[in-house]
C-alpha cells in the first residue's frame, strides 16, 4: 500500500437505494484512524453514478455534487450499494471503474457493490461474496469469479463484504493493514467493539452468534442444516452430530426454537428456495435440487403451501435483481 505518512484518497461511489449502516461502517472507522493516530492518515470523497443526490433505502437523501466520471485517480474506490443495484449500472459508470482500476486503484464493494465490480469485469478471476441473498446468483450469474459466503474477502487488489456489520469488521482489517495493529485496535475501542470477527467466517442466515453461548449445540445444528440445504440430514444425524439421543434433541430443539427440528428445517430451505426465485435466474427445476426437493413437483407443493402462490406465479410478480 501507499506510504502511509501521505493521506491515502478514498473515493466512495454511493449507488441510490445504498444501506447507511454500510456507508457508516466503512467512513466511521477511517474517520477515528485519523482521530486516534492525531494525523490525516485517510482523506475520502463521495460520488454518485451521476454527480447527483442519492437517496438510500431508508429514503434519505445524501447531497453528492461529484460524478464517478469526472475522477481521474484515487488510491481506493469502493462502491456502497445495497438494493435494486443491477438496473442502475449502465456502460457510462463501467468505464468510469474500468478506468480507475487501470490506473491502479485498490476496488473495494461493499454490500451488494459486489455486482458493480463484477458487471465491469473487475473481479474476474478472484474471489468474493456478496450478501447470502444474492450468493446464489451471483455465483450462476459470474462463472469467471470464484464466490464464496466468507463475511468478507481480500484478494490482491480487490476486496467485497456481504453486508453492513461485515462492512466494519472489513474496514477494521483495511485499517490493521495499511496503519498496523495499534490503529486498528484504537478504531476499535472507540466504537466499543471487542471482538471483531474475520473474514472467513462463513454468512448465516440467522444469527446463530446470538445462540452460542445459550445453546452451542443448537447452534451446531442450525448451521449443519444451513450447509446441508441441497442433501438435508435427517433427525437421527443431527442428533449425531451433537451427541444426544434423538428424544433429547427433539425436546431441545422445540424448547429453543419453538418447532419441531425439521418443521424449521423445511422452512430455512423454502426460505432458500425463494431468495433464489426472487434475485437468480435459476431455473424451477435447479432451485428444487439446490433446495433438497426430489423433484418440481414436491417443492412447488410445500412451496405454495407455505406461500400461498406456486413458485412460477410468485416469480411472475418481478424479482429483486433485474438481469
Amino acid at each position: 500500500m501507499k506510504d502511509p505518512h501521505v493521506p491515502y484518497e478514498v473515493a466512495i461511489l454511493v449507488v441510490p437505494k445504498y444501506s447507511q449502516l454500510s456507508l457508516s461502517a466503512l467512513v466511521e472507522p477511517l474517520r477515528m484512524a485519523n482521530t486516534v493516530s492525531g494525523r490525516s492518515l485517510y482523506n475520502w470523497t463521495l460520488y454518485s453514478p451521476d454527480g447527483g443526490p442519492v437517496c438510500s433505502s431508508s429514503a434519505l437523501s445524501l447531497e453528492i455534487e461529484r460524478d464517478i466520471h469526472d475522477l481521474t485517480a484515487c488510491d481506493a474506490l469502493f462502491v456502497v450499494a445495497s438494493y435494486d443495484v443491477l438496473p442502475q449500472i449502465t456502460p457510462r459508470l463501467l468505464t468510469a471503474l474500468r478506468k480507475l482500476a487501470r490506473g491502479g486503484a485498490f476496488m473495494g464493494a461493499l454490500d451488494a457493490g459486489g455486482y458493480v465490480l463484477a458487471e465491469a469485469g473487475l473481479l474476474d478471476g478472484c474471489r468474493a461474496t456478496t450478501h447470502w441473498d444474492g450468493l446464489e446468483d451471483f455465483r450462476h450469474r459470474y462463472r469467471r469469479i470464484e464466490t464464496v459466503s466468507d463475511r468478507y474477502v481480500f484478494d490482491r487488489q480487490r476486496a467485497t463484504t456481504s453486508g453492513s456489520l461485515p462492512s466494519f469488521d472489513f474496514t477494521l482489517e483495511f485499517i490493521r493493514r495499511r496503519d498496523g495493529l495499534a490503529i486498528a485496535g484504537a478504531v476499535s475501542g472507540n466504537f466499543i467493539y471487542d471482538h471483531p470477527r474475520p473474514g472467513s467466517e462463513p454468512q448465516s442466515v440467522i444469527s446463530i452468534a446470538h445462540l452460542r453461548d445459550r445453546n452451542p449445540k443448537i447452534a451446531t445444528v442450525l448451521k449443519l442444516m444451513e450447509n446441508n440445504m441441497q442433501d438435508p440430514l435427517d433427525t437421527v444425524s443431527l442428533a449425531a452430530a451433537v451427541g444426544w439421543s434423538e428424544r433429547t434433541f427433539l425436546r431441545r430443539f422445540r424448547e429453543a426454537m419453538a418447532m419441531p427440528p425439521q418443521t424449521y428445517y423445511r422452512a430455512l430451505r423454502l426460505d432458500a428456495g425463494k431468495r433464489m426465485i426472487e434475485n437468480s435466474d435459476l431455473s424451477i427445476e435447479e432451485i428444487s435440487v439446490a433446495t433438497g426437493f426430489q423433484t418440481r413437483g414436491a417443492f412447488t407443493r410445500a412451496f405454495r403451501s407455505k406461500y400461498d402462490r406456486t413458485p412460477s406465479v410468485y416469480r411472475s410478480y418481478g424479482t429483486t435483481f433485474a438481469p
